[in-house]
């Protein structure tokens, strides 16, 4: 078993994270820059400390945010932006997000013609200056109102959409929906929306009158980056993935899996995972072996990236309530089998009772290593309270198991979620 050291550098002032890498110790420092290879500058007093192979950072003492509950663009490889829709043309979004920036590129004074100049002065003077051009290709929906408070996180979940396979979907304000194709009305004064619908004339639609889209699966582009990129949590809650990721004087820059460039303060940065590099989640593989026994007869299947009522994974941590984006729901009675084969050298995950369906729930929680079982302080007997931190050595090992076993009151209210429960390399 790994003990978890927290290894605190003396900060220099500024925003400060926890830096968990490919390395057993985690680091808390004011983070001084990363570079797109995902390696970590540190400052103290001593001078500059770098860390490769940075898997997450954790901003020191905040939570991670909820979802976004109000308007909100989500897109086919889960994206979560706040902000509100300013216009666009045919199959193209123009998308304002709350707190994130389009950087200046530099081009606004370099010759060009005088059709694309009288463009951007129109782009400009119309309101749209800044905002990101998001294809409809890669969103899964659109939000212009806030979202109902059972509202799934998931949109393929969304009640109005039952039944629907090959269209898009319009839930106007007033509740009604409309199905058909849509894109954005051309050289609209305000935005609008064009819908052909299944059955009758193509019209236009204020977006004003509409509450929120749903496009068409099928059509979708849900492509993930080929190499290692990072998905990060905003001070908003919001969510984006983002390539050619870099921070530097205070700054955070990428480019989306679209090619949209984005800038925003370190200041609004709460999260950051690496994917695709030295950390293999849980719920992006499949297990070889899964035991569910209900108390009653009634057994709760597990879930990935989700507790097991279909809800955002969450834990209460030293920071508070956190909102995490990867990880399982479990309920007792569970065993999940995987199968490693040697080539892992560290397990980890944040284990705790759901702090929302959870409250009264106790239960029994194992991690074993090749059938052995590990000794996690706090696990065995889980209960209502701060969730407990597992790091595991399994170095060389062929198999890891993860058990939830009832409790004293069975499977009342025991929702165990496993948080962040990733192998590394």
């Amino acid at each position: 078993m790994y003990a978890l050291v927290l290894a605190v550098v003396p900060l220099l002032g500024g925003p400060s994270f926890v830096i968990t890498s490919e390395a057993d110790e985690q680091v808390a420092s004011k983070l001084l820059r990363l570079s797109p290879e995902f390696t970590a500058t540190i400052g103290a007093r001593s001078g500059e400390t770098a860390i490769k192979n940075v898997i997450s950072l954790r901003r020191v003492s905040s939570p991670i945010p909820p979802f976004p509950t109000g308007r909100q663009l989500l897109t086919t490889t889960g994206d979560r932006i706040s902000g509100k829709i300013i216009g666009g043309e045919r199959d193209v979004l123009s998308f304002r997000p709350a707190t994130i920036n389009t950087p200046d590129d530099g081009t606004w004074w370099r010759p060009i013609s005088l059709t694309r100049w009288i463009r951007r002065l129109s782009h400009f003077l119309s309101g749209h200056d800044g905002a990101w051009l998001v294809p409809m290709s890669v969103t899964s929906a659109l939000w212009l109102v806030d979202l109902p408070a059972d509202t799934p996180p998931d949109p393929a979940r969304y009640t109005w959409l039952e039944g629907n396979k090959n269209r898009d979907v319009v839930r106007l304000r007033n509740g009604d929906t409309i199905r058909g194709v849509i894109g954005m009305t051309p050289d609209a004064l305000k935005p609008s929306f064009r819908i052909r619908p299944e059955m009758g004339e193509a019209r236009d639609i204020s977006a004003t009158e509409v509450g929120a889209i749903a496009f068409n699966p099928l059509l979708a582009k849900a492509r993930k980056p080929k190499g290692p990129f990072a998905r990060v949590v905003l001070a908003d809650g919001s969510r984006v993935a983002l390539l050619k990721v870099q921070i530097a004087n205070g700054s955070v820059k990428g480019e989306t899996g679209w090619g949209q460039k984005v800038e925003f303060p370190l200041d609004s940065l709460i999260a950051l995972d690496v994917f695709q590099a030295n950390a293999t989640y849980l719920s992006d593989l499949k297990p070889s072996k899964v035991e569910q026994v209900g108390f009653l007869g009634i057994a709760w299947p597990w879930a990935a990236d989700r507790s097991v009522r279909g809800k955002p994974l969450c834990l209460a941590t030293d920071r508070g309530i956190s909102t995490f984006d990867k990880g399982l729901g479990t309920h007792p009675r569970t065993l999940l089998t995987y199968q490693l084969g040697g080539k892992y050298k560290r397990f980890e995950a944040t284990v705790g009772l759901d702090p929302e369906t959870g409250v009264r729930g106790q239960a029994v929680v194992l991690v074993r290593v090749d059938g052995k079982e590990q000794v996690v302080p706090g696990l065995a007997a889980l209960a209502v309270g701060q969730a407990v931190t597992v790091r595991v050595d399994v170095s060389k090992a062929k198999e890891l198991t993860m058990e939830v076993d009832f409790g004293p009151a069975g499977g009342v209210q025991a929702d165990v979620n496993w948080a962040d429960a990733r192998l590394i390399e």
